[in-house]
């Protein structure tokens, strides 16, 4: 009996599975990565999307503050009362939400004024760091380890001081910047203020709040700063600070997160279509001042010698006339804008810089954190 076709058969059929197998496996393949492709396409719409409303997001902002230096409402000084610090509560715009705040850096004492231009410690300014860690019950010493993580040269100053020395022994090891911070994240990395150490995180969390990291030789802006930066000004503020503030202590608690409260939008609802002044049918008219205050609001110091004059204590000698360092307006400010979509999120940060003509200028972007 021939069994050769029987055999040539059975081979033709093992040939036509292993087709079909291929073939399936072929188009699964396929379906799959054109499912990826296709997912993949989706997810670049939705981050270009992101990222274009963060940019719209920052545009907005800048153009609230130039608006805001153009007004020159209340003599050009900069407070919590004004539009650019009203937060943009979560907004739909194609899908998703953009919200988002201008918070005023001068508010906060600048880190980098520890040194001048030159590199050189400035002895006030030094100071002030110190009486900002007694008034926030942070060990002053730690103010020490701060500087020397600015300052150029790479000697330890004091007792709680650190240079390379010390931080080449950590692990993993690395070296001090010796330069102007970027960011005040950059704590984290400063002996006293790191993870690993004792009380490190909470110092960071509760400084990060009240500090900045600006070009050298800012000013404070005594309008926004919170009680233990106006405490820092001079030894017997500590008693006056919670008395002249002019911010709630609310104001700065969620930092970096946007003060709560958001009233952008009502601004925007009832102001008219871009002179500045109030829609005629608001029913609050009424219950503003002549000046065009708010009787409600809060008192706001128009220049630096009426907070002189407040800041006044007890005796001749208390006293903050001839105070370098101290202003009514701010010029450098953070915009936060967190974009959300679906279960996409993103958050930028930007410092801007506004000048006396109200131009604005970006000096740092990130995204995620400080």
């Amino acid at each position: 009996m021939n069994c050769a076709p029987l055999r040539q058969s059975g081979a033709a059929l093992i040939t036509t599975l292993l087709i079909v197998a291929l073939i399936t496996i072929t188009i699964t393949s396929m379906a799959a990565k054109q499912q990826l492709s296709i997912q993949r396409a989706s997810n670049r719409q939705v981050q270009t999307q992101l990222h274009n409303l963060l940019s719209a997001g920052e545009k907005f902002a800048m153009a609230v503050l130039n608006r805001d230096r153009k007004d020159g409402e209340r003599n050009n000084s900069d407070s919590t009362e004004d539009f650019w610090a009203e937060s943009l509560p979560p907004v739909p715009v194609d899908g998703a939400t953009v919200e988002g705040c201008v918070i005023d850096l001068q508010g906060k004492f600048n880190l980098n004024n520890l040194t001048d231009e030159n590199g050189e410690t400035d002895p006030e300014e030094f100071q002030r760091l110190q009486r900002l860690l007694t008034a926030l019950n942070i060990e002053s010493s730690k103010a020490e380890a701060i500087l020397d993580w600015i300052d150029p040269n790479i000697d330890a100053t004091g007792v709680e001081g650190a240079e390379d020395d010390y931080y080449t022994g950590q692990t993993p090891a690395y070296r001090a910047a010796n330069g102007p911070m970027v960011s005040p994240t950059e704590l984290l990395l400063v002996k006293g203020f790191r993870v690993v150490d004792e009380g490190g995180l909470d110092d960071y969390d509760v400084l990060l709040q009240h500090v900045a990291t600006l070009p050298t030789g800012t000013a404070i802006n005594v309008n926004t700063a919170s009680a233990p930066v106006l405490a820092s000004l001079a030894d017997y503020m500590i008693e006056l600070s919670d008395d002249i503030k002019v911010v709630d202590d609310e104001y700065w608690q969620e930092y970096p997160g946007c003060p709560g409260g958001g009233g952008l939008l009502d601004s925007l609802i009832n102001s008219d279509s871009g002179d500045g002044s109030s829609d005629p049918s608001d029913p609050d008219i009424d219950a503003q001042s002549e000046e065009g205050e708010n009787p409600e609001d809060s008192f706001i110091y128009e220049n630096i010698q009426s907070f002189v004059t407040d800041a006044k204590g007890d005796t001749d000698e208390k006293t903050l006339q001839g105070v370098i360092g101290i202003e009514v307006a701010s010029y450098y400010f953070l915009t936060r804008v967190t974009v959300t979509r679906d279960e996409s999120s993103l958050t930028q940060y930007t410092v801007l810089h506004r000048d006396n003509t109200g131009a604005i200028r970006t000096l740092r972007r990130s995204r995620g954190s400080l």
